[in-house]
């Protein structure tokens, strides 16, 4: 069963003709990037559809050059400059891209893409850049480069999960990392942060409670590790056509001792440059009055698009809302949980270390993966010809690579990743199935989403409307 919940402006499904171009045109910089031409594929230009930046810098040669080592050539140069991409955004990209290759570049792009479709990936980076694509492009990479150089997500948070804290918990020999590990689970088995159900639009609903929160009883490494690990645990639970969050932050019982500024910078910056259009609503519930001064600071360093979401509750009325009541967390404004952290198991990972069927598996996605630029290639240039005949036959074909992207993943995902608290309680379920509400009599609800299988978006055509 799919969500009804219809697909909003800007979204895969429901697009303008210029935001259409809008994404071609960001795929043939991403082409150039991921250099389609060497797989055979052609090399698009930029859409001459959009208007560039009214500015001399896209009328003028780039003098950067590309360094040994580097991804960055001067053929993405000059398709950056020609969507009036600036010298200095330029410089930035060139010097990101430094020690990593073409290859590394495209396995970030499936790593960070998932399960999810490529174009609602690049959509998410046009939406937060207001449609410029120069500025879209540049976010990308740099999450990207995030993603993979930086943070490691997939290596030391993805694959080194629940059970890799418990071991690590366990084994007194290595003390700093029997401490990491016993202060990661700490937070998983007190409730901290989970998921609970969803809101009145179908979005996952996110429970931060505050109060619990004790800046000495964590490192900055570990509370880093543990946000990612939410963050990348409520990712798997965006189906089509929902793409964002809800959190509740339940400052009930919240004083001063339990406040923590790095964490909270960290997050926000996670939102806004590395996940963005990942937040839906940000609700803060019973709010004590020292607290103002603390939103005042935290304020500062949010967007103001994110700022826009943030809705303040007082009273369980006003959660009520934005959430069902029945799907409203029990802790919510209590010192009581019905949360409980089910323990790994020494034996859920196991698939990890089927090595022989990993690398299979990830030889098909990078053959997929590859075929999915030569096809995109094809689409984008079909397209900027206006070759009618050409863009009806790679499209059918560009949503069958997509598609075949996706099943590759959840076949992928038992050997990659490693199993948590959504594996153990059947919110995630094999083959990429979520139920919310995992063990209720009713799972047709689809209102209240309580069991979402998951159906492509793109199985139906793409609306687009003309402006």
């Amino acid at each position: 069963m799919a969500t009804t919940k219809q697909t909003p402006p800007g979204f895969l499904g429901n697009l303008t003709a210029d935001q259409e171009i809008r994404l071609r045109q960001m795929w043939a910089i991403v082409l150039r990037l991921l250099d389609a031409q060497a797989l055979g594929a052609a090399e698009p230009s930029p859409d001459p559809g959009v208007n560039r930046r009214n500015s001399t810098l896209t009328r003028t040669s780039t003098t950067i050059s590309a360094a040994a080592g580097s991804a960055y050539t001067e053929a993405l140069g000059k398709a950056m400059q020609d969507v009036g991409v600036s010298s200095t955004e330029i410089r930035a990209v060139r010097d990101a891209l430094t020690s990593l290759t073409t290859d590394d570049l495209r396995f970030g792009l499936l790593s960070t893409a998932k399960c999810d479709h490529p174009d609602s990936l690049l959509l998410r980076f046009l939406r937060a850049r207001k449609w410029d694509v120069g500025k879209s492009f540049c976010m990308m990479l740099h999450a990207m480069v995030w993603r993979i150089k930086d943070q490691h997500v997939d290596e030391r948070v993805n694959a080194n999960g629940e059970l890799h804290a418990l071991r690590q918990e366990k084994d007194t020999s290595k003390p700093d990392q029997a401490k990491a590990g016993s202060q990661f689970l700490a937070q998983m088995r007190m409730g901290k942060c989970f998921i609970h159900g969803v809101d009145r639009e179908s979005r996952p609903v996110g429970i931060v409670r505050a109060r619990l929160h004790r800046p000495s009883e964590q490192s900055e490494e570990v509370i880093t590790r543990y946000i990612l690990h939410v963050i990348e645990m409520a990712r798997l639970l965006l189906l089509p056509p929902i793409e964002n969050v809800t959190i509740v932050f339940d400052m009930t019982g919240f004083s001063l001792s339990n406040m923590e500024y790095a964490p909270v910078k960290f997050l926000i910056d996670c939102f806004q440059a590395n996940y963005p259009e990942s937040l839906g609503m940000i609700i803060i519930y019973n709010a004590p009055w020292i607290f103002s001064g603390i939103w005042r600071i935290i304020k500062g360093w949010m967007d103001p698009v994110i700022v826009a979401k943030v809705q303040f509750a007082s009273t369980f009325a006003d959660v009520e809302k934005f959430i069902a009541p029945e799907n409203i967390a029990p802790e919510i404004g209590t010192k009581g949980t019905s949360y409980e952290f089910v323990e790994p198991s020494e034996t859920e990972n196991d698939p990890m270390q089927d090595t022989a069927t990993r690398d299979r598996l990830m030889e098909d996605r990078t053959a997929i993966g590859e075929e999915l630029l030569l096809v995109t290639s094809q689409w984008v240039s079909a397209h900027q010809s206006n070759d009618q005949a050409k863009v009806s036959e790679m499209a059918p074909r560009r949503k069958d690579v997509i598609e075949r992207l996706r099943v590759n993943y959840w076949s992928l995902d038992p050997h990659i990743r490693a199993r948590n608290h959504l594996d153990r309680t059947d919110i995630i379920q094999p083959g990429g199935r979520i139920a919310f509400y995992p063990g209720s009599e009713t799972t047709s609800d689809t209102e209240t989403a309580k069991a979402i299988e998951v159906e492509h978006v793109e199985q139906a055509q793409v609306k687009v409307v003309d402006v």
